[in-house]
């Protein structure tokens, strides 16, 4: 990343470039958050923080939120719902309500409905640890690696590709919704992946930066995307610097280098949740965690907010020695100490 960034300041060459540098870096310095929130104590502070203040200010910003938004300002619900079945009753009640709400208000909003429902898959799967085997947490944990690679390899050879195979069933799965005042029909089926990978992989190979990466001040070449950044903004690039795919971008930025390494403190995170970990509860946020970086080559957007340092805060508490230390009892107190 630093490596990079130094780059980046080269190449430069306008106020928009020094702009989407200073994004880009604060992006991907995200992964730092992993030595502070690695200390249970301030862990609490911030979420308890969140949860006393920013849940009342949802409230009140809720009519100026749109129904697919919700994910970008409830991150620490995602990581909070995954516990639900030690929560006190009436967190129980708000956390759970919130995921209902996010898996049902807007299925336009995919990202937001899966999110949703694989945190309530992993508080389920809590509620039932009697009957679930740390086996079959070890093997859902490496699918979360092992499928995408294979997936990944299979639609860049042309082989099979997912998305197109989901946009198969255009017009079977439709939404209608009302925006500005208008009845939209929204396809669930659509392919809005495609076009994003081809962009991203064939702007890498035409400018030579597969291996080092284009570094965080430049974007990929898109045809789709580029026109405002050529021609409103006068820069006269057709490129879009960050698509709504987080590994991709990771890609564009640092290249093959980046993403192996990227990658790998999701890997290590997870593994040690859920193969080194004294408590139950860390085992399944390591299932959450390596689920989050194959959902990484769908969505995930990079940016500096609370959803994506959300998302740090859980890869840093399974890293965290100190977490994985916890027994059960210990790391139930831990969650119930957050939301006093």
């Amino acid at each position: 990343m630093l490596f990079n960034i130094i780059r980046g300041v080269f190449i430069a060459e306008n106020y928009w470039e020094w702009k989407q540098l200073t994004r880009g870096g604060l992006s991907l310095s995200l992964p730092i958050f992993v030595y502070v929130f690695s200390i249970p104590l301030i862990t609490t502070c911030v979420l308890r923080y969140w949860f006393k203040y920013a849940l009342f200010i949802f409230i009140i910003i809720l009519p100026f939120l749109g129904t697919d938004a919700y994910h970008f300002y409830l991150g620490p619900i995602f990581l909070l719902g995954c516990f639900i079945p030690v929560l006190p009753k009436q967190w129980k009640i708000i956390i759970g309500g919130l995921l209902v709400i996010m898996l049902f208000i807007d299925w336009g909003a995919r990202s937001q409905v899966i999110k949703s429902a694989v945190v309530l898959l992993v508080a389920l799967g809590i509620y039932y640890r009697q009957w679930i085997s740390i086996n079959l947490l070890k093997t859902l944990h490496w699918i979360c690696y092992v499928a995408p690679i294979i997936l990944l390899i299979l639609g860049i050879s042309g082989t099979f590709n997912i998305f197109e195979d989901f946009a198969s069933n255009k017009g079977k799965y439709v939404e209608y919704k009302v925006v500005d005042g208008k009845v939209v029909k929204d396809d669930l089926s659509a392919d809005t992946r495609t076009f994003i990978y081809q962009e991203v992989i064939t702007s890498a190979l035409k400018h030579h930066y597969v291996i080092w990466g284009r570094t965080p001040t430049r974007g990929n070449d898109s045809m789709a995307f580029g026109k405002y950044t050529a021609e409103e903004l006068k820069t006269g690039k057709y490129e879009r610097h960050a698509n709504e795919v987080c590994h991709p971008n990771v890609f564009t930025w640092l290249g093959l280098i980046g993403v192996v390494l990227y990658s790998l403190i999701y890997l290590r995170s997870s593994y040690l949740a859920v193969y080194k970990s004294n408590n139950i509860y860390i085992k399944y946020l390591g299932c959450f965690i390596a689920f989050r970086w194959a959902y990484g080559w769908v969505e995930d957007t990079n940016g500096f907010n609370i959803m994506n340092i959300s998302l740090w805060i859980t890869i840093a508490m399974g890293l965290s020695i100190y977490f994985r230390r916890m027994n059960n009892k210990e790391f139930q107190t831990f969650i119930k100490y957050v939301l006093r």
